[in-house]
């Protein structure tokens, strides 16, 4: 059975809500820049896809990065793990590329 973790974007209409992205697909989380977040997926096709997160900072530790790698080690039996953002922070919205 597949583990997911999600992030909720703030975006409008229908890019608003959650993403959920597969834990076994994750190659690496990087903090790209102090708004944007990416994260480096694998697909079917051994090609590779990378998410874009973007987000407001207020400069808090931990960031992004670390709280998307903070779900992916949490609840180790569990199904789906939330991204819990630091304080303050909003997701914008997430493209896949």
């Amino acid at each position: 059975m597949a583990k997911f973790i999600a992030i909720k974007s703030s975006a409008a209409g229908l890019a608003g809500g959650d993403y959920l992205f597969n834990v076994d697909q994750i190659i690496t989380v990087e903090a790209a820049t102090a708004t944007t977040t990416t994260i480096l997926l694998t697909s079917s096709q051994a090609a590779e896809d990378v998410v874009t997160v973007t987000h407001d900072s207020v400069g808090t530790t931990p960031s992004v990065r670390d709280a998307i790698n903070a779900a992916l080690t949490a609840n180790p039996g569990g199904v789906k793990a939330r991204v819990q953002l630091p304080t303050g922070i909003t997701v914008a919205s997430i493209a896949i590329a």
